[in-house]
This record gives structure tokens, C-alpha cells and sequence, in this order.
């Protein structure tokens, strides 16, 4: 029997993390948090070489009574190679089974700016089966998470890996290459240099089997979507669900009041899990990587984001047009842009009315 875990929006089995910069796995009593920041997020001061980050979680029960405060300080160098990677920040702590609320507060020392979020976990009676398959590579006395294992040049790079199952063998396979490791006892941590090619795509798999049953995993490779709820407030994120929302999630959404927009948020994509009963939630992650494109593609102004534009809008909802046809420098009549959706049946009309590069869409009916 197979079970495929791919790791990318996190479901354990103490409940849904709301935010995908902190991860949290937990073993009897133990809670094992990682916070990644990503390093296109980061500010350096101006002739600075480094950033100095304080990272700080205020862990309450459900009574709202304060029961732990981790922190630690985060140095991190310029360097251009962690472009698009992540760096992680690693914090342990005992608690009971329970609801917990998290508030992390991320502070530049240097610049002195902040950024405060609050998260949800729950800690339920039973372990993490299969926790993340966490690739930590190191350079030049940083650990970081990459985006790819393809063309890695690093001092080190291990897989951790944490686990409750009574695991019979976990196979690892990078490439053409397998390691098998029997009877293995959590956590493994294995030294995967000796398996990475410099010339070679490095596709890591790994399969944990019990009994008569496998289980599939992906490694966690850093994305830039992972960053999507440290660029976006609660309000903007449902401001950006609205696009796909139907009229009575909608209806939901709109009039919910602030301290329960997280939990909201989570019961709607949880509605609309394509997979129910698997960790990942494929449309999220799609709409994720839409919005955070969105606003690379169509920000004119700072002022004016990209998913908020009628470009942005339209891409967030139908993904990429099929065919694109243009006319920038037409005589008698605006610039215009048509993006053809084949599969849909649907075009989409945009111009510029205003001369300064924001189209607006023309066709609104075939919107709706």
C-alpha cells in the first residue's frame, strides 16, 4: 500500500500551520519550530555586510496565559549565492497536549524594523507520523535551505529527518543513486555531499516503508511562495481569496472580525482541498505562487499592487494565458493587450487608458 506525503503545505497531525515561514512537528511532548526567513526578505544596511535579526515566540495556551518565550539572534551575511534560498531558525520546547497561540516577532536589529505575527497550532495525542524532510546545506558558516539541489556548491548539506512510525527501512534516492538504511531510528541525519552531482538535476526522493505499507516524500526545498503570509496581512489575504470564493464564502469572509480572519482563512482552504486527507493542498499552493507572480508581472507604481490590478486579477484566477496578442504602439486607439484562455473559451481585453502602463480590462461580462 502506498502513501504519498509531498511536502509543501504542511498538515501534521497536531493541526495546520497558518503561515509558511514557521513549521512546527511534534514527538510525545516535545515541539520541534523552525522559523524561515526568506533571504530575498532580508534588509541590509546601507555599506553593511550583515543583518542582525531577532527572532522572538510568545507561546499562550488557550486561556491566553503565557507559557514560553523563545529567542535567539539570527546573523546574516550579503551574500548573492543565498538569492531565493532560506534561512532557518531552530527552537525546541516541551508542552502538553493542548491549543496554543504564537505570536513571533521578527525584529532588524540595525534597522530597527519589525514585523509581528500571530499563529495557531494545536498539539493532539498523537506524534507526527512523518515530519519534514529537511535539507540543510551549509556555506561559509551559514545554514540555509536551497531552492534546488542542482548546481549546489556547499561546505555541507544534510538531510534531517524526524519521525513517531516504526520504520522497517527508509530508502533515499538522488538520481540514478540509492541508499537504503535499515531499521532507522529517529532522527536520521544523513550526510548527502557524497551523493550530489555537480552536472547533475540532484532529484531527491526519499520512501519510508512500515509493514506493508510505503510512504512517498519530497524533500523541503526553499520556494518563494513559502514567504506568502510574511508579504500579505490577513486582510489582504482574503481580499485575495475573493477572486476564487464563491458568493457565500464570500459572504463569510467579508464579515468576519479581525481576530478570527486566521482561522477563517484556514477553514476556507480546507473547504477547497482538491486532495482531503493528503498534506498538500494543491490549489493553495497554486494561488500562492499566482499571487506572489501577480505582483512581480503587474506592479506599476508601489502605490498600486500587482494582484490588485485587473492583470493581476485575472492571472490570480486563470493561471497563465495560453496566447498573447498585443498592440503597444497602435495608431487611433489605446494600447491594448488580449490574453486568449483556449481551454476556457474565454479572451480577455485589457488597455492602457491612462498612458502609463496600468491596463485595465475592457470585457468585464466575460470575467463573470
Amino acid at each position: 500500500m502506498e502513501k504519498v506525503l509531498s511536502i509543501l503545505i504542511l498538515l501534521f497531525t497536531f493541526g495546520f500551520v497558518s503561515a509558511q515561514e514557521i513549521f512546527y512537528e511534534h514527538y510525545a511532548n516535545q515541539v520541534d519550530i523552525r522559523v524561515v526567513l526568506p533571504y530575498n526578505n532580508i534588509s541590509f544596511k546601507k555599506g553593511s555586510d550583515q543583518a542582525v535579526y531577532q527572532i522572538v515566540l510568545e507561546i499562550s495556551n488557550f486561556r491566553k496565559k503565557q507559557v514560553a518565550t523563545l529567542e535567539k539572534s539570527q546573523i546574516i551575511p550579503k551574500y548573492e549565492w543565498l538569492t531565493d534560498c532560506g534561512i532557518p531558525v531552530f527552537f525546541q520546547l516541551e508542552l502538553p497536549q493542548g491549543s496554543y497561540n504564537v505570536a513571533l516577532k521578527i525584529k532588524n536589529k540595525a534597522m530597527g524594523d519589525k514585523r509581528n505575527y500571530t499563529r495557531q497550532f494545536i498539539i493532539g495525542p498523537s506524534s507526527t507520523e512523518i515530519g519534514l524532510s529537511w535539507v540543510i546545506a551549509k556555506k561559509d558558516g551559514i545554514d540555509f535551505i536551497p531552492y534546488s539541489l542542482s548546481g549546489l556548491s556547499v561546505d555541507e548539506l544534510c538531510l534531517n529527518q524526524s519521525y513517531s512510525l516504526a520504520l522497517d527501512s527508509l530508502r533515499i534516492q538522488i538520481d540514478n543513486q540509492n541508499l537504503t538504511i535499515t531499521n532507522p531510528q529517529s532522527p536520521v541525519i544523513i550526510d548527502l555531499l557524497p551523493y550530489i552531482q555537480k552536472d547533475a538535476p540532484n532529484q531527491l526522493a526519499l520512501t519510508f516503508f512500515e509493514n506493508n505499507i510505503y510512504y512517498k516524500m519530497e524533500p523541503f526545498l526553499f520556494s518563494p511562495w513559502y514567504a506568502y503570509s510574511l508579504r500579505y496581512s490577513l486582510n489582504d489575504q482574503i481580499r485575495q481569496i475573493r477572486y476564487i470564493a464563491n458568493q457565500n464564502e464570500w459572504n463569510v469572509l467579508r464579515n468576519v472580525p479581525e481576530e478570527r480572519q486566521a482561522e477563517v482563512i484556514e477553514a476556507f482552504w480546507k473547504a477547497n482541498d482538491p486532495s482531503p486527507g493528503t498534506i498538500r493542498n494543491e490549489l493553495r499552493e497554486r494561488f500562492y505562487q499566482r499571487v506572489l507572480a501577480a505582483d512581480e508581472l503587474f506592479t506599476v507604481h508601489k502605490k498600486i499592487a500587482g494582484w490588485t490590478t485587473d492583470q493581476g486579477r485575472i492571472y490570480i484566477k486563470y493561471g497563465e494565458p495560453d496566447d498573447v496578442y498585443s498592440e503597444v504602439f497602435s495608431i487611433g486607439k489605446y494600447p491594448f493587450i488580449i490574453w486568449y484562455y483556449y481551454d476556457k473559451n474565454l479572451e480577455f481585453i485589457f488597455a492602457d487608458i491612462g498612458g502609463y502602463g496600468q491596463y485595465t480590462l475592457r470585457n468585464k461580462d466575460e470575467e463573470y
